[in-house]
């Protein structure tokens, strides 16, 4: 047998770094998960995309779910008790936005229907991204 086997690590301290970038990790993902979604009031910004496009603007949760027409049909939105939001039924092909589920702070995008559900967080009026 060949005693000379290197080292897993190059040195003594490896497992020391290793630990604090695993601590900063998760920090930061319990950051991300636990601390943005703090301000979603329920209010969205429902955009469906037809000649003229319309726009809907829901300033809080709704009683009732809400039935839109997209290009392909209606589509139902319904807000849930804990105000996260998703599109609950819908007349596209492949229900790829029914099977998104709920969310509070991502957009809910039918692409065939063309309906993109926007959650807004506080008062709606930040920037989210910057293009030039």
């Amino acid at each position: 047998m060949n005693d000379n086997v290197p080292p897993l690590f190059a040195g003594k301290h490896d497992w020391l770094i290793l630990l604090a970038l695993l601590a900063v990790s998760l920090l930061a993902w319990a950051g991300h998960n636990y601390g943005s979604h703090s301000s979603f009031s329920g209010a969205c910004r429902v955009r469906i995309l037809t000649e003229p496009p319309q726009e809907m603007l829901f300033s809080g949760p709704q009683a009732q779910p809400v039935e839109i027409r997209g290009r392909t049909g209606p589509a139902v939105i319904e807000w849930g008790s804990d105000r996260k939001i998703r599109i609950k039924s819908s007349s596209c092909p492949c229900k790829t936005c029914v099977n998104m589920g709920w969310t509070d702070s991502s957009s809910l995008i039918c692409v065939p229907n063309g309906i993109v559900v926007e959650p807004t967080v506080g008062d709606g009026q930040q920037v989210d991204a910057v293009t030039r």
